[in-house]
């Protein structure tokens, strides 16, 4: 049996190729000048058949390929990653199907257009009309639930070493192969181009034989007449005609770079907090790697120590307006400011007086009034959110989010995963809701068990918290 290949392009790249190469009989292909070194592995341009990248400002990666081995992937995640979350779609990229147009807007230029299985899907470009059927092909995914896939009605047909456009006339290479590299194919291209499609040479082609590219070329016709076929065929409903590949997401809040950064220190001496840095921005990034070199001469701890004394000094020093950067899983990351910063003993108090009355306070059932004063506790490692409100020196109401652990994140930002599990503390009444979505989230497959114990554990402790009357209700992770 031929092993799948598979492509990481991560700032989490050592521990996800060693716990693949460790637990799933899968080949690392096209690995960069570390990964080559770390895992002893000679630089091949050969086709993958899996492929992992990073999405969302280093909070997670993307992976896409054949079902069975994307499940594989995640299931290993979750196993060996505490506190990971695995997204998986149910539309797969690449997929074509039988489509309806539902609605369009002129004015925003795009389409929705229904695909069948109760799935919209957004296209752009509005020379269409309601009820027009047509055939598209999924061509991004993504990951918030309310987000919806994006399709076109341009039909590729992704290969080994090319790409085939359907009814198209053209020839190009990939512009990250070396000119040379790049004429040769472009003229090998022109020959074997079939009528009436367009040809793509990916990367991978500069190694490989022309009868491999031919081949290929061969085969991806093969399915674009078959499609067609697909196409007379099928009944004018929307539905499914050709499948494509399976996307997951996994995402990896605070507690899980952590393990992630322990996997990687196994492989090869890591400062602490690595992949905490590798994630905060582009500029900490190029840091971070140099810092990582140098810890085999130097204390990792110490640079460990110095690039965070960095961050809070530029990022979180006091007075600083600190945002909120929320992630729900189903809609895009909710930013919003929280007011001005107090660092003490790492605790961060936020605070936000309001001068108009307008509004309510966010989870209160309690109108704002001018002069009203909000305070947000919480710290980095935190599975909670503390608010309070108050007005005349008195406590209106309390809050507390339980959260996946709190993220120190570029330009003053604290980001996490809401759980959507609240305790509120009104009139000395005490409420705990409970939405639904890490019950949900565990059926899914998206969390582990264990993890989803560990959830509501915590929440259990939080209410007992409130009920003490604790001042700072802080649950660090471990």
């Amino acid at each position: 049996m031929v092993s799948p290949k598979f492509r990481v392009r991560s700032i989490y790249d050592a521990p996800i190729i060693k716990l693949i190469l460790d637990n799933l009989n899968y080949e690392l292909v096209q690995p960069n000048f570390e990964q080559s070194k770390l895992f002893k592995v000679k630089e091949k341009i050969v086709p993958y058949d899996i492929e992992i990248i990073d999405i969302l400002d280093g909070y997670g990666v993307s992976i896409e390929g054949d079902e069975e081995y994307i499940s594989a992937i995640t299931s290993l995640l979750l196993e060996n990653i505490p506190n990971s979350l695995s997204l998986k779609h149910p539309v797969q990229l690449h997929a074509v199907y039988n489509g309806k147009i539902v609605h369009v807007n002129y004015e925003k230029n795009l389409s929705v257009v229904d695909i069948g299985e109760n799935t919209n899907t957004i296209m752009f470009g509005s020379n269409f009309h309601k009820g027009q059927k047509i055939v598209v092909q999924i061509k991004q995914l993504n990951i918030f639930e309310d987000q919806l896939p994006v399709c076109s009605t341009i039909i590729h047909f992704p290969g080994q070493v090319v790409i085939l456009e359907r009814d198209a006339n053209f020839v190009r290479v990939s512009r990250k192969l070396p000119k040379i590299d790049r004429d040769r194919l472009f003229e090998l291209g022109k020959k074997l181009c079939p009528k009436d499609h367009g040809l793509i040479m990916r990367t991978s082609a500069s190694a490989a034989p022309s009868e491999v590219i031919q081949a290929d070329i061969e085969h991806l016709v093969q399915g674009a007449e078959e499609l067609d076929l697909l196409i007379s065929g099928s009944s004018y409903g929307p539905g499914i005609l050709q499948p494509g590949q399976t996307v997951a997401h996994a995402l990896f809040p605070k507690g899980a770079k952590d393990a992630l950064t322990a996997i990687r220190n196994k492989i090869t001496p890591t400062i602490p907090l690595y992949h905490w840095f590798m994630s905060y921005s582009p500029e900490l990034k190029i840091t971070t790697m140099f810092a990582d070199r140098l810890s085999t001469e130097v204390s990792g701890e110490k640079l460990s120590q110095i690039l965070k004394q960095i961050i809070l000094e530029k990022d979180f020093s006091d007075n600083t307006l600190i945002k909120l950067q929320e992630y729900r899983l189903t809609s895009p990351p909710q930013e919003r400011v929280l007011g001005q910063l107090n660092l003490k003993d790492d605790i961060l108090t936020i605070m936000r007086s309001f001068r108009s009355a307008r509004g309510m306070h966010y989870g209160l059932s309690s109108d704002i009034q001018q002069g009203d004063t909000s305070i947000v506790i919480t710290k980095e490692g935190s599975w909670t959110i503390h608010s309070k409100i108050t007005r005349n020196k008195e406590i209106v109401g309390e809050l507390v989010k339980v959260v996946t652990p709190v993220e120190l994140f570029e330009g003053g930002r604290i980001r996490f995963i809401d759980l959507g599990l609240t305790i509120i503390k009104q009139n000395n009444d005490i409420e705990a809701k409970d939405d639904g979505l890490v019950r949900s989230l565990a059926e899914q497959g998206i969390i582990s068990s264990v993890f989803k114990e560990k959830i509501y554990g915590i929440f259990e402790e939080c209410q007992q918290y409130m009920e003490d009357g604790k001042e700072q209700i802080l649950i660090l992770s471990e």
